[in-house]
């Protein structure tokens, strides 16, 4: 009686096994579904907190898909990562984006004491680089102080009529830009600092050259610092005194630094 009691227990372990085992394999293909992260490419921004997605290098795009970024900046054509709550396919999420960091692509840093170009109100300055390489632009720094209160400031890349001290082209609009609050800049007897402006990320095109056009919303001047001295081949810096319809040139280099990825 007693091996038939043990032999029933044996086998109800053995019984019990299987579907425990199914159990924890289910749960484990559950949970790696939920985290499968994928990507996708905005399509739409819905104006409601929402954006319409092609998942996948989908030609469909799945509609109305929310985020939790906190703050989102999205637009068309950005690159997302998606999330499927719960392991299911029908409720996507946009993840935020991640913070992994950008690299310093073009820059000029000379600059002499008391040498700087200045912007304000009608008045705008551009000055050319030359994209090393096929990159996104995110971040320009521009080594800047302020004459009072200068207003908002922004900083913008505009496509150039041609290589070196061709005039940036402006009837397009820019490509990219950003602003910056001037009034929290170095006033004119400090010394100035490398304001960082993020920007709209843009593709540009190794071998291309691009215009850094600076302006100012006031009256009162932001000065952007560079040198009249060890002028590069073709750099020279513009002017233009009425929004940018007309430009005058004249060498002299200002400094940027051009961050991306």
């Amino acid at each position: 009686m007693k091996k038939f009691i043990l032999i029933i227990i044996l086998l109800g372990v053995l019984f019990m096994l299987k579907p425990v085992s199914a159990i924890i394999k289910d749960s484990i293909a559950n949970i790696m579904y939920r985290g499968n992260v994928v990507t996708g490419t905005v399509a739409v921004v819905n104006g409601d907190g929402s954006y319409d997605v092609f998942i996948s290098e989908s030609d469909r795009a799945y509609p109305k898909i929310f985020t939790l970024s906190a703050n989102p900046d999205l637009a068309v054509g950005d690159k997302v990562r998606i999330l499927y709550k719960g392991g299911c396919k029908e409720l996507p999420i946009i993840l935020p984006p991640t913070t992994t960091g950008i690299s310093l692509f073009e820059s000029q840093l000379v600059y002499q004491e008391g040498e700087y170009m200045n912007a304000y109100g009608a008045t705008w300055i551009a000055y050319f680089f030359q994209a090393e390489s096929s990159h996104t632009v995110e971040k320009i720094a521009l080594l800047l102080n302020k004459e009072y209160e200068p207003g908002i400031i922004t900083a913008a890349i505009y496509p150039n009529e041609g290589s070196g001290n061709f005039k940036p082209v402006i009837g397009g609009g820019a490509l990219t830009s950003g602003t910056t609050d001037g009034d929290t800049l170095p006033s004119e007897l400090e010394a100035p600092e490398w304001r960082e402006i993020e920007v709209t990320p843009y593709s540009l095109v190794s071998g291309t050259w691009y215009s850094i056009v600076l302006s100012a919303t006031l009256g009162w001047k932001v000065n952007w610092f560079g040198t009249n001295e060890n002028i590069l081949p073709d750099q020279w810096r513009h002017i233009s005194t009425d929004n940018g319809a007309n430009w005058y040139a004249g060498q002299f280099e200002l400094t940027y630094k051009i961050y991306g990825r």
